[in-house]
């Protein structure tokens, strides 16, 4: 696996990414004229693997949050700075696609197969 954030400041070109068919998933942070900025990608060791990442957000504390569904998993996952990823919602998702942060401390997920928006307490 990659390390979970390889930084890219002098625009060199990113390592290569796991084979699509590979078991690991990653996320690509894109920075201005679509120049790579770090690329985040995930194995077993780094916390959950990505099925069908939608959403991601980041956290004041440069955590990241992704919103990630697919046959066996619905759920928003966090993956901090520094450490190993864990799941921060697990229930009652069904196809989660994007999330947001508000200033006063909760978390906003939209729940597409719910037909709803859900609000949960984040900090």
């Amino acid at each position: 696996c990659l390390p979970p954030l390889i930084p890219n400041w002098s625009r060199q070109m990113v390592p290569p990414l796991p084979d699509p068919g590979s078991a690991g998933g990653f996320v690509l942070l894109k920075g201005s004229f679509s120049f790579p900025l770090s690329t985040f990608s995930l194995c077993s060791g780094l916390g959950p693997v990505l099925t069908c990442p939608w959403g991601l957000c980041i956290d004041s504390d440069g955590d990241v949050l992704v919103t990630d569904w697919g046959k066996q998993h619905h759920r928003v996952l966090i993956y901090p700075s520094k450490g190993v990823g864990w799941p921060l919602v697990t229930d009652n998702l069904s196809s989660p696609r994007g999330l947001a942060l508000l200033p006063d401390g909760h978390m906003v997920v939209s729940d597409s197969m719910n037909h709803c928006i859900k609000i949960y307490q984040y900090k």
